[in-house]
């Protein structure tokens, strides 16, 4: 019987298996959604505006992040607590802060300073995963999605993606960030999506780490906008630190 059962049970998982979508073609069906390969690679830059809020702790600020091709530069600015800056120029990433100071990133916090530096990863995603997966199906709230395995090329911790299946847009992302505290279990919801320039953007992205939320509401998103001069260059406080590594 035990026997009988574990064959009733591998047949029934080759059925399940063979019913879910492969993890790349997931990806193409949400960049579909969100507007298509060639409205997303028009969006050389782009430039989003808003607030951030630390939700259950009334602590809220304004919020801006820049990107453009593989650079990227945030900034957000909190009562109590000052600005908080971070970005990567295409080679160097770091952090800075009043309570930490300046900070340069390397190893696998490096690694995950270059994906999340793009506008879109899924557009290219093969150059920073080696494979994406089909883990399963799980509810994204209230909602079901597929939740797919993204394994990258360098490190060690994958990542979860979940595209939603109705809509086939991404709306959540779960992943272990390296940092200087250590390693830190991360979750990203993502929602509110808005066409700017035929793509689907979410205007609300909401974090969960260490037991606290902070919320992401954006104002506005302009794709192709001028960037300032000078925007991602490296801080003062950030330059001795990085030719000390060098």
């Amino acid at each position: 019987m035990k026997l009988i059962a574990l064959f009733f049970l591998g047949g029934m998982s080759l059925v399940l298996a063979a019913d879910m979508p492969s993890g790349e073609s997931l990806i193409d069906r949400c960049i579909q959604s969100e507007g298509g390969a060639k409205a997303i690679e028009r969006a050389q830059t782009a430039i989003m505006t808003g607030t951030v809020e630390i939700t259950g702790h009334n602590i809220a600020g304004p919020l801006e992040i820049y990107q453009d091709g593989d650079k990227a530069y945030t900034e957000i600015v909190l009562p109590g607590i000052g600005k908080v800056e971070e970005g990567f120029d295409g080679v160097v990433a770091w952090e800075m802060n009043l309570l930490q100071g300046a900070r340069v990133k390397d190893g696998e916090e490096l690694e995950a300073a270059k994906r999340a530096s793009r506008i879109s990863v899924l557009g290219n995603w093969k150059d920073y995963y080696k494979s994406a997966v089909t883990q399963g199906a799980e509810d994204v709230g209230g909602k079901p999605a597929w939740n797919v395995v993204m394994t990258p090329t360098h490190g060690h911790s994958v990542e979860h993606f979940f595209f939603d299946r109705d809509s086939g847009l991404l709306v959540k992302m779960t992943q272990t960030l390296p940092t200087s505290m250590g390693d830190i279990p991360v979750e990203m919801t993502l929602g509110d999506y808005r066409a700017v320039d035929g793509i689907q953007t979410p205007f609300l992205m909401t974090q969960s780490a260490m037991g606290q939320n902070m919320a992401m509401h954006i104002d506005k998103v302009v794709y192709n906008a001028k960037i300032p001069a000078g925007k991602f260059d490296l801080p003062p406080d950030v330059k001795p630190l990085v030719k000390k590594k060098s």
